[in-house]
């Protein structure tokens, strides 16, 4: 079963490497795909590479990632055995050399490969990493009333959370990350 999920997971690098489906490619160092245990019940969904993502070619490296890292760590889970991370945008979206919110055309252009990931990785919970994330998922709500919450989707528990970056405090993104470590000891089922 591993074995298998290599290959696939493989294959979609590959893919996404070779991918022109948008202008995010004329820029790119290289391709954002995941970093973490492919075996993890857990996936985290962010946004986009950074700077530092797109040289090294893995999410979530960079400064937010590390806050994201100890954020993860204090709240009980061992980040790189515990969790797959991955973006909406696999390649840097930037305006003016600084990053930007990727716009709309360039989501549709990569969320064939995130859903995807999200079909091999097989996840039972997915943390949706800032509002990108979380509006993909068409949850209307604002962050504010959904952070930390468990919604149902199919057999997947979501549960938003604020970017590390977001200016909000590291206590709110603390407990809404106990909050998502408690209901995977208990299997919880979703509270909204």
């Amino acid at each position: 079963m591993e074995e298998n999920k290599k290959n696939k997971l493989n294959k979609l690098s590959k893919a996404i490497e070779a991918c022109t489906n948008c202008s995010l490619c004329q820029n790119k160092i290289k391709s954002v795909v995941s970093r973490g245990s492919i075996n993890a019940k857990i996936m985290l969904i962010g946004e986009a590479p950074g700077e530092l993502e797109n040289q090294v070619g893995q999410p979530f490296v960079g400064k937010s990632g590390q806050q994201l890292n100890k954020l993860l760590s204090k709240a009980g889970f061992n980040p790189e055995q515990d969790i797959y991370f991955c973006n909406v945008i696999k390649c840097r979206p930037v305006k003016n050399n600084k990053d930007r919110k990727p716009y709309k055309q360039e989501i549709e252009a990569c969320i064939k490969f995130l859903n995807a990931q999200i079909e091999i990785i097989a996840p039972k919970i997915i943390i949706l990493c800032g509002n990108t994330a979380k509006n993909i998922f068409r949850i209307n709500k604002p962050m504010k009333t959904v952070h930390g919450t468990c919604i149902n989707n199919g057999n997947i528990r979501l549960f938003p959370v604020y970017h590390p970056r977001a200016s909000i405090t590291d206590e709110v993104k603390l407990n809404d990350f106990k909050k998502i470590k408690n209901s995977e000891v208990n299997d919880e089922k979703a509270t909204i």
